[in-house]
C-alpha cells in the first residue's frame, strides 16, 4: 500500500509540472527528481563556463558542479549515447514532449531539434537528418547519439581520456568534427528502413538505405532477403552488413510481414516492375504462337563492309578490302591468334587525284578484350550511343593518293594473343575510298607495310563482304500490344539474309545473321500498359537496343529461350515507339522482340 501511495503521490505531481507519466508516454525520459520534469517552461539559462560528461557513467560537471544524468553515457558500435532530457536541461536547453507523436523536442535560442525513440532520423528546424545510431529507450529514458546534440546546436567539444567536454559558446572541435585527442575510426553504422512494415504478395518493397560511417568510407554492402517484391506469406527478415575500409563492420535486420492476400503474382510482378535491361522468365515455346506482326520493310543506302572473316587471325595481312563512296557502315570483329601483341586497323586511301572527304557519322569501339561477347556488346553500346550524342562526329580530309589510319581508337592499344577488337561505325564520302582492314605486329607501321601484306582468305564459316542496303526500316501502323504479338528478326524466314560480295574474292557472300545490318523499328501506336522486350531464340546474346532516345543493354548468358529482356513499357496512354537495333557481334541469332500486354491491379 506505501508503494502504492508514493506511486499515486509521484504522478499527481508530475501532472502539475505538465509530465506525461511513462505509462502513458513510453517514449519520454522519466527523470529521477521533480525540478528535472520542468518541460512547460524555458530551463535556466545556459551555464557560463564548461559541461564534462563522463564515459560509461551519469557523473556530469557543470562550471565545476557535480550531478548526476538519469542513465550512464554509454558507447554502443562505437557511438556514444547520452540521456537526451537531462544532458540537454543541463546545458539549457528547453525539452518538452508531445504524446500525440511521441516526440522530444530540445530548443534553444532559435533552434530546434525533435526525436523519437527506435530511428536514426531527426529534425533539426524541420530539416531531416541522420544520426550516427538510432535512438532507443533505456528503462523510460531517450538515449541519443551525442553528435546528434552537438551538430544541431553547434557546441564544440573535446574528447579527452574518458571524458567529453563541451564548451557552449566557446572553443573546441566542431559539432560535426571528430574530438580532438586520442581518436580511433568508429565502425560503420548499419541502417535501413522499409516504407510499410507489412506487405501483400507481390507488393514492391521499398528499401532506404541510411548506413552511416564517421569518414563517409562504407566500401561494401551486404544485404540478406532485400528483394524487391516476395511471394510467400510469413515473416521475411531482412539483413544489410556493411564494411567501412578499414574493415570494421555493422549488421543490422529488420523483420516484415507478408500477408496472404495477393496484389501480384510472380509472373504479374516481372512484367510490371522489372526494369529496362532486366530479364524476366518467359515460356520460350509459347512465344511462337504469339501473333507476328507482318513484317515488310524499306531501306537506306548503306553500303555494309563486314570485316569478321577470319575471325581468327593467324598471321599478318589485309582482312577485307574494298573500295566504296558514299554512306558506308563498318563491323569488325576479329581475334589475335598470333604469338605476338598486335594492333587492327582500318586504313583509308584516296585513290582519286582529288582530295576527298570522310565524315565519321557515328562509331564505337570495345577490346582488346579475351571476351568476344563483351567486345561485341560494349561496341555496339557505344555506337547507339554515338547516334544520340553526336560524340564521334568528325571530318577527315584525304589528300590524292594518301593513306591514313581511319579510326584512331581501334588501334589505341595492342591487342595481347587471345584478344578480340569490335567496331561498328557509319561514315559517308564525297569520292570513292579504298577501306583496307589489316592486322600486323604492334610496332610494325601499317602504312608502310600494307603494300607487301599477304591478302588472308576466311578459311571459315564466318563472312565477310560487302552488302547493299544496310539499314532496314519497319514502320508499322498498326496498334501493337493489345495481344500477346511478337517480330522475328534474323532468321532467314521473316527477315533475309543479305547478298553480297566478297570484294577481295570476287565472290557472292550471304551475310548470315545480318550482322552490322541496323534495324528502325517505328511503331507508331503501341498501347497503353504494354512490355516492348527482346527475346533471344539462338542461344548467348549480349547486345543492345535504343529505345527512343535512351541505350538499353541485352544479357542472356544462358543459352535459354525462356528469358526476355525488357526494352521499354508504356504508361496509361498509347505510345509512339521508336527502336534501333544491330545484331551483336560475338553473339547468337536469330532473335524476336515481343509485345505484351500488362495485366491490371
Amino acid at each position: 500500500m506505501k508503494i502504492q501511495k508514493t506511486a499515486l503521490l509521484t504522478s499527481v505531481l508530475l501532472a502539475a509540472y505538465g509530465v506525461v507519466p511513462a505509462s502513458a508516454a513510453s517514449d519520454l525520459e522519466q527523470e529521477p527528481t521533480i525540478p528535472q520534469k520542468v518541460t512547460t517552461a524555458q530551463a535556466p539559462a545556459a551555464p557560463s563556463g564548461t559541461t564534462v560528461i563522463y564515459l560509461n557513467s551519469s557523473r556530469i560537471l557543470n562550471s565545476g558542479t557535480e550531478s548526476a544524468l538519469n542513465r550512464p553515457t554509454v558507447i554502443k558500435k562505437g557511438v556514444t549515447f547520452v540521456s537526451l532530457r537531462s544532458l540537454a536541461v543541463s546545458l539549457g536547453c528547453k525539452v518538452t514532449y508531445q504524446a500525440s507523436t511521441k516526440e522530444t523536442t530540445v530548443s534553444l535560442e532559435g533552434t530546434e531539434a525533435r526525436y523519437r525513440v527506435h530511428t536514426k532520423a531527426y529534425q533539426v528546424n524541420g530539416e531531416t537528418k541522420t544520426m550516427k545510431g538510432e535512438a532507443y529507450e533505456d528503462r523510460g529514458v531517450l538515449m541519443v547519439p551525442l553528435t546528434s546534440l552537438t551538430a544541431a546546436f553547434h557546441l564544440p567539444y573535446v574528447l579527452q581520456g574518458n571524458q567529453i567536454t563541451l564548451h557552449p559558446g566557446g572553443s573546441g572541435s566542431s559539432g560535426t568534427d571528430k574530438p580532438e585527442g586520442p581518436q580511433t575510426n568508429e565502425p560503420p553504422q548499419a541502417y535501413f528502413t522499409t516504407d510499410k512494415d507489412q506487405y501483400r504478395i507481390g507488393e514492391p518493397v521499398t528499401l532506404s538505405d541510411q548506413s552511416t560511417d564517421d569518414e563517409d568510407a562504407i566500401t561494401n554492402r551486404e544485404w540478406t532477403n532485400n528483394e524487391p517484391a516476395f511471394f510467400e506469406p510469413g515473416t521475411v527478415e531482412i539483413k544489410l552488413k556493411v564494411t567501412d575500409k578499414h574493415g570494421l563492420t555493422s549488421e543490422y535486420s529488420k523483420k516484415i510481414e507478408i500477408t496472404s492476400e495477393v496484389l501480384y503474382s510472380k509472373e504479374e510482378y516481372a512484367m510490371r516492375f522489372t526494369p529496362a535491361g532486366g530479364t524476366f522468365q518467359v515460356s520460350g515455346k509459347s512465344i511462337l504462337s504469339y501473333k507476328a506482326l507482318p513484317y515488310t520493310y524499306t531501306t537506306e543506302p548503306y553500303l555494309l563492309f563486314r570485316a569478321s572473316g577470319p575471325e581468327t587471325v593467324n598471321s599478318e595481312g589485309i582482312l577485307y578490302q574494298d573500295i566504296l563512296s558514299g554512306p558506308a557502315r563498318f563491323l569488325v570483329h576479329h581475334k589475335n591468334n598470333l604469338a605476338a601483341k598486335a594492333r587492327f586497323y582500318l586504313i583509308a586511301t584516296n585513290p582519286n587525284d582529288t582530295a576527298a572527304s570522310i565524315q565519321v557519322k557515328s562509331s564505337g569501339v570495345a577490346g582488346p578484350t579475351p571476351y568476344p561477347e563483351l567486345s561485341g556488346r560494349l561496341a555496339g553500346v557505344r555506337y547507339l550511343e554515338s547516334t544520340l550524342t553526336g560524340s564521334e562526329q568528325r571530318s577527315v580530309q584525304i589528300g590524292p593518293g594518301e593513306s591514313v589510319a581511319l579510326f584512331p581508337k581501334l588501334n589505341a592499344t595492342a591487342a595481347a594473343p587471345g584478344d578480340v577488337i569490335t567496331m561498328n561505325a557509319d561514315v559517308t564520302s564525297d569520292a570513292p575510298v579504298e577501306y583496307t582492314m589489316l592486322m600486323v605486329q604492334a610496332d610494325h607501321d601499317p602504312i608502310a607495310v600494307m603494300p607487301s601484306l599477304p591478302d588472308l582468305n576466311p578459311i571459315e564459316s564466318i563472312v565477310r563482304g560487302t552488302f547493299a542496303d544496310s539499314t532496314r526500316v519497319f514502320e508499322y501502323d498498326g496498334t501493337v500490344g493489345t495481344e500477346a504479338e511478337r517480330l522475328p528478326l534474323t532468321d532467314n524466314t521473316t527477315d533475309p539474309f543479305q547478298r553480297g560480295m566478297d570484294g577481295m574474292q570476287d565472290s557472292v557472300a550471304i551475310n548470315s545473321g545480318n550482322y552490322g545490318v541496323l534495324y528502325k523499328i517505328i511503331l507508331n501506336h503501341v498501347a497503353p500498359d504494354t512490355l516492348v522486350a527482346f527475346n533471344p531464340r539462338g542461344g548467348r546474346y549480349f547486345g543492345s537496343a535504343r529505345v527512343n532516345d535512351r541505350v538499353v543493354e541485352i544479357k542472356h548468358g544462358d543459352g535459354s529461350q525462356d528469358s526476355a529482356t525488357v526494352l521499354y513499357r508504356t504508361q496509361d496512354r498509347e505510345e509512339k515507339v521508336e527502336l534501333w537495333l544491330s545484331p551483336a557481334a560475338g553473339s547468337n541469332l536469330p532473335f524476336s522482340l515481343l509485345f505484351l500486354p500488362i495485366s491490371e491491379k
